[in-house]
């Protein structure tokens, strides 16, 4: 008896083992990334929300329009991605290693669980990254500041001769003498 008690357990222990950790336990999602440089960004890599990780990077690879990357990623199946869940790419300053943060605003919407045509996995839209808004309003803020410099060192046409008089009121030219042409 004590023997088939140890190979039941023994059994359910490899059962156990064997579904612990296994493709269940995750979700897997697509994400394309257009807009957002991918520097840093390594297979392995952490996913996280909240500033909590939840995840990893499984995979990504350049798409037949080489401007898209396709990053595969999985997540805790707990973790609660909405169908307006966004990933957003962050670098940590000194290391220059990037992560991926996945950011839902309030309300969220439905669980994102549809899977659109020929696609694997649902599909996380990519979203804007708070440094590359700044980036942005920094470039225009330098185009504008160009372009009030450029105005500025431009040559002013010249005034004609008579453009003191024009200005001054009438009863005062009435009694300047006359200059000669």
């Amino acid at each position: 008896i004590a023997v088939i008690a140890l190979l039941a357990a023994l059994v359910s222990g490899i059962v156990w083992l064997k579904h612990s950790g296994s493709r269940s336990d995750y979700n897997f999602y697509t994400i394309y990334f257009e807009r957002q440089p991918l520097d840093g960004l390594q297979i392995g890599a952490d996913v996280s929300m909240r500033g909590i990780k939840v995840g990893r990077v499984e995979d990504y690879a350049l798409t037949k329009n080489i401007n898209r990357v396709r990053v595969l990623i999985r997540t805790d199946r707990r973790t609660p991605v909405s169908s307006n869940t966004v990933a957003v790419v962050n670098r940590r300053f000194v290391t220059g290693i990037a992560k991926i943060d996945l950011e839902t605003p309030e309300p969220p919407g439905p669980p994102l669980i549809d899977i659109i045509g020929d696609e694997s996995y649902p599909v996380i839209s990519e979203g804007t990254s708070n440094l590359d808004e700044i980036a942005s309003r920094l470039n225009r803020i330098g185009e504008t500041a160009a372009e009030v410099r450029c105005r500025e060192q431009s040559p002013q046409p010249a005034a004609p001769a008579d453009h003191r008089r024009r200005q001054l009121p009438a009863a005062e030219l009435a009694g300047r003498p006359r200059e000669a042409a």
